[in-house]
């Protein structure tokens, strides 16, 4: 009788539960688990679609849209579309003479044509490495006349420091972009500044964690992280009666000659992106073009309702040791922007200087070009 003596033993096994066991699943889940399953239904598991919608909101709201659709979304816009093309690329009409301007004066110093100022370059060049050493007695690479009209040479122990830290940098698997910036790109800018026949009217801001005020400036989802740095015009002057006739945009407290508040008063002349070696070429394109359209929407608010061709503007790429110069037109139609001169390296202290030399010659052009057109904008 089974109610007289029951089975204690089946019970026990029941009741039994090792509380540090793996679980396990039951003989029959197991069983079908070495049937054959059909493929996943395209209807995925509530809790993966929640994970995966998540993950593409939490992408969206940080501008982490794929480059290419990035740069589609800009091409595609109605009204002055921002469109990337190949200098001599007949797809998008002329080069602006301007533009073809800028383009040749830089290419030169990305030859190394005219990139050193020295008098006696034998005192210069003995504590240089070999093929440095080589380089720089290049007979087109000094032309003291012509370079010291941008600004002094800068001392090769500074160049060899900066190269030498870079080099490190890239070994194996490399360092952060954070890194890159603050102990090889900073640098270098900073010691281009300070060569600089303009370094008493010229500054250079760390804008990597600054925003697009007011956010209606930018017409494509902007990036968590835009440019890294800007050249800016110190106040003089004029540029400060110019700020009395500033007025604030619509949906802003605070007054800015920038898309940002950033520097506010030190109007924008040249913007610098910077990706680490690792990254993608691409992810650069569209963060400085966003960066630039809101940039130049904001001083078209400035400028009113005047139309005509923009003077052509340069965009700095720096990707690991590599420069890169892109510059920007804008007409009535369309902003495009021209890419792309190789302008210099940290690989040597001569790739270092071409680098240099384009940026004293950029900052030239933020005075002689860029300050007296920004200061006819304000009416």
């Amino acid at each position: 009788d089974d109610k007289e003596n029951p089975r204690p033993a089946k019970k026990r096994r029941i009741m039994q539960v090792d509380l540090d066991q793996t679980p396990r699943p039951s003989k029959r889940l197991r069983d079908l688990d070495s049937v054959p399953q059909p493929p996943l239904s395209p209807t995925k598991s509530a809790s993966s679609a929640a994970a995966s919608e998540a993950s593409e909101v939490e992408s969206h709201q940080s501008g982490r849209l794929s480059p290419v659709k990035q740069l589609q979304l800009l091409e595609d816009f109605e009204e002055q579309p921002v469109v990337f093309c190949n200098f001599d690329d007949d797809e998008e009409g002329e080069e602006p003479e301007d533009v073809t301007a800028m383009r040749r004066a830089t290419q030169q110093f990305a030859d190394g044509i005219g990139i050193l100022g020295y008098h006696d370059i034998d005192g210069v060049v003995s504590a240089l490495p070999p093929i440095d050493r080589m380089r720089f007695q290049y007979s087109w690479a000094n032309d003291p006349e012509q370079r010291c009209g941008l600004g002094s040479m800068p001392s090769t122990a500074q160049i060899l420091e900066i190269v030498e830290i870079a080099r490190k940098y890239d070994h194996g698997s490399g360092v952060s972009e954070d890194e890159w910036n603050s102990e090889v790109q900073h640098p270098l800018l900073k010691l281009a500044r300070s060569t600089s026949k303009h370094q008493q009217t010229l500054d250079i801001h760390n804008v990597k964690t600054a925003r697009i005020e007011p956010p209606s400036l930018a017409r494509s989802t902007v990036p968590g992280r835009v440019v890294d740095y800007v050249v800016t015009l110190n106040p003089n002057p004029a540029t400060k009666r110019a700020w009395h006739r500033l007025r604030l945009l619509p949906g802003t407290s605070i007054k800015s000659w920038n898309h940002t508040t950033r520097a506010r008063h030190n109007p924008i002349a040249i913007n610098i992106e910077t990706k680490g070696p690792m990254k993608s070429w691409t992810d650069g394109k569209p963060q400085i073009a966003i960066w630039t359209d809101a940039w130049l929407k904001r001083l078209a608010l400035i400028r009113g309702n005047t139309s005509g061709q923009w003077p052509a503007l340069p965009l700095l790429i720096a990707q690991g040791h590599d420069w890169h110069l892109l510059i920007v037109s804008k007409n009535d139609e369309r902003m495009t922007i021209w890419e792309q001169i190789d302008i210099g390296s940290t690989r040597s202290c001569f790739d270092a200087m071409k680098v240099v030399t384009v940026l004293h010659w950029l900052m030239d052009w933020a005075e002689r070009v860029w300050r007296p057109w920004l200061l006819l904008l304000p009416k």
